[in-house]
């Protein structure tokens, strides 16, 4: 397996898991029959999860295919990332704490990842 299909495969899981969290606290968040609260959730898990893919497709571009053009892209990104986190944040009515945990669920679904994968017998130094 070459190492560019063995990180793939490394981002789709954390991808999956942060999307399994965030649907988890989904169903939570029911639990307070508050819709700011949910849809906080929605919207900073969904711009966790689309910074990450589109970080990841950027990466991918510049790493592997040796494009250096598409680098610029990165700060093009974050400074539209920042843009749509301030217009979520002041005009559509979210739960702001909702909101920051629900951008929390990628962090989350990495650590969760790199835990899952330090445990696997198989892994490189473990005896």
């Amino acid at each position: 397996m070459s190492s560019r299909h063995g990180e793939t495969k490394k981002l789709i899981a954390i991808e999956k898991r942060s999307v399994q969290l965030l649907l988890l606290l989904l169903l939570a968040s029911l639990w307070f029959q508050d819709w700011s609260i949910s849809l906080g959730l929605i919207l900073g898990g969904g711009v966790a999860i689309l910074n990450f893919r589109w970080l990841w497709r950027i990466l991918e571009k510049v790493l592997f295919e040796q494009k250096k053009f598409y680098g610029i892209q990165v700060l093009m990104k974050f400074i539209l990332v920042g843009v749509l986190v301030f217009f979520i944040l002041r005009y559509l009515a979210v739960n702001p704490i909702a909101f920051i945990v629900g951008l929390s669920t990628l962090v989350l679904g990495i650590l969760f990842e790199v835990f899952r994968e330090s445990l696997r017998p198989e892994r490189k130094g473990n005896v």
